[in-house]
């Protein structure tokens, strides 16, 4: 369903701002239809035109669960989990982190969370795609340093200056964000696509990163690719933005130099395929 700004019932208009404050509210039937997607927490700041394009019925998405164990040296390790199993355990950690609850811990030498790596295409005309990258943990990560996440096009085109990027992290019993620009010091823009470098807030008991682009269609095998790269150990910005996007990286989208790529967890990635117009 989309949101439908024209009918009265879905808009608020508050008597003192000017026109260009009107914002579109949403049913509680497309509030339930977000949370599928995303958390409470995301969806607070959703902007309008997000908010179409997650409840656009031609969206097309593809997610991937990861229970990720991290040993006791240091790294990690990622096993793929069935969606509807690992939608479960993500929902009831998050509920528990936001009511001060430790989750999943072990007793042993690691500790056991989980990791949702989502990517979304929302037609938008023509051959163009409104696409985001969208990545949840389910507690943080040991290591707090520049995790690299990534976009690809194969047969398509990112189109420059759309790029953006989000961090939402959970501390102090209230969320904060981090916004990144398309032409920040934190960005690689290559012509097949585009990574983010994002320091992940120090202490922070959760997090959620996104990055975003419009992306054209350039054939009818065009496919878009999306990564999300976890450092397992402290890096420079310098040292993660070390790398070329390319088929042969980690995830199908991010090669790092040799004297960095061990600095990264290699995880895997996702992809979603674009139709051409007729």
């Amino acid at each position: 369903m989309k949101i439908v700004k024209g009918i009265s019932t879905f808009i608020i208009i508050g008597v003192l701002c000017s026109i260009t404050s009107v914002k579109a509210e949403i049913t509680t039937e497309e509030y339930n239809q977000l949370r599928e997607m995303f958390s409470e927490a995301r969806i607070a700041i959703m902007t309008d035109e997000e908010k179409e394009m997650f409840l656009d019925e031609d969206l097309i998405r593809s997610e991937q669960y990861f229970e990720v164990t991290e040993t006791a040296n240091g790294t990690y390790n990622y096993t793929a989990i069935d969606s509807e199993d690992g939608k479960t355990i993500m929902e009831a950690g998050i509920a528990n982190m936001e009511n001060g609850i430790s989750t999943f811990s072990s007793p042993t030498s690691h500790e056991t969370s989980y990791k949702r790596i989502q990517i979304f295409a929302t037609h938008i005309g023509g051959n163009v795609y409104s696409m985001m990258l969208h990545t949840q943990w389910l507690i943080d990560p040991s290591t707090q340093s520049y995790d690299v996440t990534a976009m690809r096009g194969d047969h398509a085109t990112i189109v420059d200056g759309t790029q953006s990027g989000t961090q939402m992290y959970y501390k102090n019993g209230a969320y904060g964000y981090v916004n990144y620009s398309p032409n920040g010091t934190n960005i690689v823009k290559q012509s097949n696509g585009f990574g983010i470098s994002m320091n992940l807030v120090n202490n922070a008991s959760y997090y959620e990163t996104d990055i975003s682009a419009t992306v054209t269609a350039d054939d009818q095998y065009a496919t878009v690719y999306g990564t999300y790269q976890h450092a397992v150990r402290d890096v420079t910005l310098d040292e993660s933005k070390a790398y070329t996007i390319s088929h042969n990286g980690f995830g199908k989208v991010v090669n790092f130099v040799t004297s960095v790529q061990d600095n990264y967890d290699g995880m895997q990635g996702v992809y979603v395929e674009l139709s051409m117009a007729n």
